[in-house]
């Protein structure tokens, strides 16, 4: 064996050793049953799943979400100096673009034309004109978008979805696809979280009995307030000044000193305090009420359970915000009557350390609010000043919801709120059906394609055959390597690289016949073939990487997927069929002084030698 061939020979070892060794987990993994998946420790599965060939959405089953971002929201939060004709404007807006298949800013420009809205009264800080306005808040909407979407990705990263797909819709839409997860409810609550974090000082009794007052005189009704059986401890409200036949205060209940509504009465609440005689009086006092992100159950008169959760009145501008926060975990508490529970241990950066010292420093014996997306999640008493900006979120129901609210901290708030316009959850046995699916008509194409090449290229068609299956597995192996996500697509990109790796092989073969038709010797055939074939190989495939480039910058999760099959299994045929082939030929033929060539069933018309289409290797 002379040294080129020896040199290539340990670069087709080292290709396939490293194809193999990438596989390999995929491959055990693949072999255990449930029960031997359950008893691995969690290092273990960690590794076999990192390991393993990722299989997307359609092949593995999880959650396809399409977020729509609010972008009558994102106007409403940039407006400064809001009247009531801008709140029927922003109303109108919503009504109409809901309606409408237009562009949102196109819907905008209509709309303000019509009410002859002045935009620089509201927008002085995005320009002096109507033109000036638009553009600005249209970049505007296009960075919270962008933003948007990386929020969502650091919030997926952190939750462990391998290979998830998120990208931009349209102009104001985000698709999310999250293979592998089962809990679609936890998956929603996370993506739509905005994770708005702000401590707030909750205000006195007096202050809110005031308040009340106030808006009792404005909105007394018949509203009843429901009964509570004696047996719940629940007392009167704050004073006796409070009556509860009136409006707002008729809603009210006192559970254990805080103020409580009914889930029952949530929506009566909202429509009073959505009111603009209320709204101003809010205003007027600088606050704002909040409820309690969790509920509590009590009985009432006639022995049913009702929810109800607490209310916070509140001063309405927040004294810290979650972005001065650098770090959020969650720990099981070890101490205190929270012990063993989730918190979320909560770290500032040097500026929020030093407001944080300040807040609590002026607030001793007030209560603060922690507030979460508008959710009261607790609100202690502050005993005592506060150093280093360190603070704990407790009163969660769950590890999970502890974990979760941790994630949102830690990547950050959303600049504008988002809805679920679409929802689909793909299950894992539809999942498996396809793979089942897609591997048989991979194992049929296979077969039928290597019958057909043996018939007609007989030995050199066996050689072919044997290339085909060494490029699926390195293929495979590549695709381990890079952690990429084999799906549905994917799996027809497999099959196309079947045929790819054989058009390859019998263009090289078509080559070598020509020139034993020319009366070469095989040894002169092969390697005037191959020189030949190559250059036509290389351009149709080059032509067809580009193609598989484009698709991949430009298309969704499943083209992704398709594309990725397709360009790596472009380059793994063409080092097949070039350089794999050409060493099985080489090998044989510098061991032996060979004559004749199997490699079609038709008979060589050679000036030099006789009909030579035997099934063999031959030498003279």
């Amino acid at each position: 064996m002379n040294s080129s061939i020896r040199n290539r020979l340990l670069t087709i070892l080292f290709v396939f050793g490293l194809g193999i060794y990438a596989l390999l987990p995929s491959i055990r993994y693949a072999m255990m049953d449930e029960e031997s998946i359950s008893n691995l420790s969690s290092e273990q599965k960690d590794y076999f799943e990192s390991r393993s060939l990722k299989q997307g959405l359609d092949l593995k089953g999880g959650i396809y979400i399409v977020l729509e971002v609010d972008l009558p929201q994102l106007i409403d939060n940039l407006a400064k100096n809001k009247d009531n004709n801008f709140d029927d404007f922003l109303d109108e807006l919503k009504i109409e673009y809901n309606n409408s298949s237009s562009d949102f800013f196109t819907v905008f420009e209509n709309i303000a034309d019509d009410k002859n809205l002045k935009l620089p009264r509201y927008f002085i800080n995005y320009g002096k004109t109507k033109d000036q306005i638009i553009t600005q808040l249209s970049l505007q909407s296009e960075d919270s978008i962008k933003r948007v979407i990386e929020i969502i990705q650091n919030r997926v990263d952190q939750f462990g979805v391998a290979e998830p797909t998120i990208q931009k819709q349209g102009n104001n839409r985000v698709i999310v696809e999250l293979a592998g997860i089962e809990d679609s409810e936890r998956a929603r609550d996370l993506l739509q979280s905005t994770a708005l974090l702000e401590l707030m000082i909750v205000k006195d009794v007096e202050s809110t009995n005031a308040m009340i007052r106030q808006i009792d005189s404005i909105t007394a009704s018949s509203t009843s307030k429901n009964s509570i059986d004696e047996d719940s401890e629940i007392n009167e409200l704050f004073d006796s000044n409070t009556s509860s036949n009136l409006g707002f205060s008729s809603l009210l209940i006192s559970v254990g000193g805080n103020l409580a509504i009914s889930s029952e009465n949530l929506g009566s609440m909202k429509e009073i305090l959505a009111q603009d005689n209320v709204k101003q009086i809010l205003e007027a006092t600088n606050s704002t009420i909040l409820t309690s992100d969790s509920s509590i159950k009590l009985i009432n008169e006639i022995g049913e359970e009702e929810e109800f959760y607490t209310l916070y009145h509140l001063f309405n501008n927040a004294e810290l915000t979650g972005g001065v926060i650098e770090d959020a975990q969650m720990r099981l508490s070890q101490a205190g009557v929270t012990a063993g529970q989730a918190v979320v241990e909560v770290e500032m950066n040097s500026e929020g350390s030093r407001e944080w010292a300040r807040i609590t420093g002026a607030n001793i014996n007030n209560r603060i609010a922690i507030v979460l997306d508008r959710k009261v999640h607790m609100a202690p008493v502050i005993r005592g000043q506060i150093f280093g900006g360190g603070t704990v979120i407790e009163g969660l129901d769950s590890i999970e919801e502890a974990e979760d609210i941790a994630i949102v901290l830690r990547a950050g708030a959303l600049p504008v709120p988002v809805t679920i316009a679409e929802e689909r959850t793909v299950g894992a046995s539809l999942g498996a059906d396809s793979i089942s699916k897609g591997t048989l008509s991979m194992a049929i194409g296979l077969l039928l394609v290597v019958l057909f090449i043996v018939l007609f290229y007989k030995l050199s068609g066996l050689i072919a055959s044997f290339s085909v299956l060494w490029t699926l597995i390195l293929l495979l192996g590549v695709l381990a390597l890079l952690e990429a996500t084999l799906t549905l697509p994917g799996i027809a990109g497999l099959i196309l690289t079947v045929g790819m790796s054989v058009d390859a092989n019998v263009i090289i073969f078509e080559r070598i016949k020509e020139e034993l038709r020319n009366g070469k010797s095989v040894r002169s055939a092969i390697d005037s073939g191959y020189e030949r074939a190559i250059r036509t190989i290389v351009d149709a495939n080059l032509t067809t990487g580009i193609a598989a480039a484009v698709l991949y910058q430009y298309g969704s999760g499943p083209i992704k997927g398709f594309a990725t099959v397709l360009f790596w299994g472009i380059i793994v045929s063409m080092f097949t069929a070039i350089i794999v082939t050409r060493f099985v030929f080489d090998f044989i033929t510098t061991r032996k002084n060979v004559e004749k060539l199997s490699i079609t069933v038709s008979r060589c018309r050679s000036v030099v030698s006789p009909p030579c289409c035997t099934f063999v290797l031959r030498k003279c």
